[in-house]
């Protein structure tokens, strides 16, 4: 199974790095050739997508839509059976791979862990509909077929695209786990804050289980480093 992961980035660089750290992690499954493949709006990040093999395309960040949308076109330079989208902020731990069958069209979690980067507070989100994006994979022959999101939107992205596939009639599965197999590293650079999100409480340790030892380090000193800063006003 060919899957490529597909990273819209923006900024973000320490949490960005943490998130190509997983790409790698996911790369040493077995039974999968996984690679990683961003669209960025900036050059510096160019030497950060290099440095972890992770293929790149340039275009403007704004609006979003139409950012990821080139993404794709590109992605699809690509040997891929199926694009698994996640955000650069988003981290996939290896039982996705194995949680999914890899045979629907588009297949989702419903099971996340958020992690506040600022005080490494944690709270995991229950779905019943696959209506997040992190860890979608879509079908190649899906991402040839239409645009994937509203070029115009910069905001709603993932009731954007469920909308766009639900009109070309395209399903997506669920999957559900025990464990949240999707964390997410909140900053105040993101879109949606870490307090407007819904969720219980989650042990962070519980949460960060199955990372790399590299990954959890970064996770842990990038916590400290916003604990430190907070504390004297910087």
């Amino acid at each position: 199974m060919k899957i490529l992961v597909f990273v819209p980035v923006w900024k973000r660089p320490a949490i960005t790095e943490i998130c190509f750290l997983g790409i790698n992690r996911l790369q040493k499954v077995p039974g999968f050739q996984v690679k990683g493949f961003a669209v960025i709006s900036e050059e510096s990040m160019i030497p950060l997508c290099e440095e972890y093999g992770i293929d790149w395309c340039l275009t403007e960040n704004y609006p979003l839509g139409a950012k990821k949308n080139y993404g794709v076109k590109q992605a699809l330079r690509h040997d891929f059976d199926y694009l698994v989208e996640i955000g650069s902020d988003d981290l996939l731990k290896n039982e996705v791979l194995t949680a999914y069958k890899w045979d629907f069209p588009v297949i989702g979690l419903m099971d996340f862990a958020l992690v506040n980067t600022a005080n490494g507070s944690c709270k995991s989100i229950k779905t019943n509909i696959p209506k997040y994006g992190a860890g979608r994979a879509i079908q190649r022959f899906v991402c040839e077929s239409f645009k994937l999101w509203q070029d115009g939107k910069n905001k709603g992205m993932d009731n954007s695209s469920c909308r766009i596939l639900a009109e070309n009639r395209i399903m997506q599965r669920g999957v559900k786990s025990e464990e949240p197999l999707s964390i997410a590293l909140k900053s105040a650079e993101n879109i949606w804050a870490y307090k407007t999100m819904p969720g219980r409480a989650y042990p962070l340790e519980k949460a960060l289980s199955g990372l790399s030892e590299q990954e959890i380090n970064a996770i842990q000193c990038l916590v400290a480093k916003n604990k430190s800063e907070s504390l004297i006003g910087v």
